[in-house]
């Protein structure tokens, strides 16, 4: 009996690129797993091998594009020469511009995330999470710089996230200009930082 050759992670990787441009062109909805296995050339037998299905294929996909963004934002915590305040500004501003030049022209991807934060919450909770945790690290270094003054720096991370929910979430991407969400989220971050600083 032949063994079973390993899945190459190559291959999975080909899976969610075709499967993100389908979803990106016809929607979550609309895409089925032997066009993906088409568009893969594979047969759709070959496919189910790497995926169980789709839910898998948009889950490995959805924590893809988190992961991603994740990178991009934790560039700011390394960032030499930067105030706690230039931290988070950029963070947001990071943020911002990766989900803007991920889904403002693809509507259609809306569909992935709402079919993902319906069955595969832990993956949206757990983003979250890893957001939190890197706000609540600038908050701390501005904490011992004496730039900010945050008593309980976990639900203070929190609160800065959801008031900056707008300009993070891939739902309000679309419909906006990139430079009317930036504009706005200085004016948002502006308040932000103000209540976060010492006396």
């Amino acid at each position: 009996m032949k063994v079973e050759e390993e899945k190459s992670p190559d291959l999975r990787a080909q899976i969610q690129d075709a499967a993100m441009e389908r979803f990106g062109r016809f929607g979550f909805g609309k895409t089925t797993m032997a066009e993906i296995a088409r568009d893969c050339d594979m047969s759709a037998g070959n496919l189910y091998r790497y995926f169980e299905n789709k839910t898998e294929i948009g889950a490995a996909c959805a924590e893809r594009c988190m992961g991603e963004a994740e990178d991009e934002v934790r560039k700011v915590l390394k960032a030499p020469g930067m105030t706690a305040q230039q931290r988070l500004e950029a963070f947001i501003l990071n943020k911002l511009r990766y989900m803007h030049v991920h889904f403002a022209d693809h509507p259609t991807l809306l569909e992935l995330v709402l079919h993902i934060t319906e069955n595969r919450f832990d993956l949206v909770a757990g983003h979250w999470s890893k957001l939190q945790s890197m706000v609540a690290e600038i908050l701390a270094e501005g904490n011992r710089n004496n730039e900010f003054q945050v008593d309980d720096i976990l639900k203070t991370a929190e609160a800065f996230l959801l008031a900056n929910y707008k300009f993070i979430a891939p739902r309000n991407m679309a419909g906006y200009a990139l430079e009317t969400l930036e504009q706005e989220a200085y004016q948002v971050l502006a308040l932000l930082i103000k209540a976060l600083k010492k006396g």
